[in-house]
């Protein structure tokens, strides 16, 4: 009988463990419902776990040989977003204002890239304007729906401010996204296209 009980309570623990621990590995999918919002608004405060679950929507990129440095791509899903808005909100913030917010912002996916200047390329504030981002499923071409950017600004007790690359946003319409593997496409002013694959079929 002792051994009955400890096994018992072997496996009651691990169920607990299960039932306690995020479940990431599910797919892509639009609209949110409310209890996918809540799930995600959970994640999102949960200070130690929400970096490992946002880690998995963002790809880092090697130094090229010319040209400047495409250096992060993240994508985010609606999912993503929740989350991501949660976290950035961890006081006073409820699950019902996180379903506000989504359903005030609407479903899109977001792509951010980080393009940093290299010895071999240096743009100005707006160079970002040059940079093409897109993605690719199926070998579908989907145009974006809106582009933003931001300078990456530095500041020396020196040499002043100082522009080190950009951030550029861009959305797009959910409308044509599957839940299947899917490409960011990032082409710089100068030198070759940069291509960031996600599986959306394991990634809210």
């Amino acid at each position: 009988m002792g051994l009955c009980k400890r096994l018992l309570a072997m496996v009651l623990s691990a169920l607990t463990c299960t039932a306690l621990t995020p479940h990431f590995a599910l797919a892509y999918d639009h609209p949110l419902g409310d209890d996918a919002i809540r799930k995600a608004y959970f994640i999102g405060q949960d200070v130690t776990n929400v970096n490992k679950f946002l880690s998995r929507y963002t790809q880092t990129l090697p130094v090229p040989v010319t040209g400047p440095h495409v250096a992060e791509i993240e994508i985010s899903t609606p999912y993503a977003q929740v989350v991501e808005n949660s976290a950035q909100h961890t006081v006073g913030y409820s699950a019902q204002q996180a379903a506000a917010d989504y359903r005030k912002r609407g479903d899109v996916i977001a792509v951010r890239v980080r393009i940093l200047f290299t010895p071999t390329y240096a743009g100005d504030d707006d160079f970002w304007r040059s940079v093409s981002v897109g993605l690719i499923q199926r070998g579908k071409h989907m145009a974006a729906t809106s582009v933003s950017g931001q300078p990456i600004v530095t500041a020396d007790p020196c040499a002043g401010e100082n522009t080190i690359g950009a951030y550029v946003f861009v959305q797009f319409s959910v409308s044509a996204v599957e839940s299947d593997s899917i490409q960011v496409e990032v082409v710089p002013p100068v030198g070759a296209a940069v291509h960031a694959r996600f599986d959306l079929s394991t990634l809210r």
